[in-house]
């Protein structure tokens, strides 16, 4: 099996690999960091509300069955 020209790398472009410099680095990773922040913030306020709602009818269903006498069954 002939292995395909194009999937090996340039040997010449291997040479002008550099690293990055420290503050360009930093500001990357603010972004990203950012970035992550905020779709945290998001999904939390989008689902906070239905965690709230979903205890709530958990304590309204309790105290209608502690209501009703079937206090050893809840």
């Amino acid at each position: 099996m002939n292995p395909d020209p194009q999937d090996n790398p340039i040997r010449a472009l291997a040479d002008l690999e550099s690293d990055v410099s420290e503050s360009f680095r930093a500001k990357v990773w603010r972004k990203i960091q950012r970035r992550t922040t905020v779709s945290q913030y998001a999904n939390f306020s989008w689902t906070l509300p239905g965690v709230i709602l979903v205890e709530f009818l958990s304590v309204l269903v309790h105290l209608f069955s502690v209501a009703n006498g079937k206090r050893g069954k809840s």
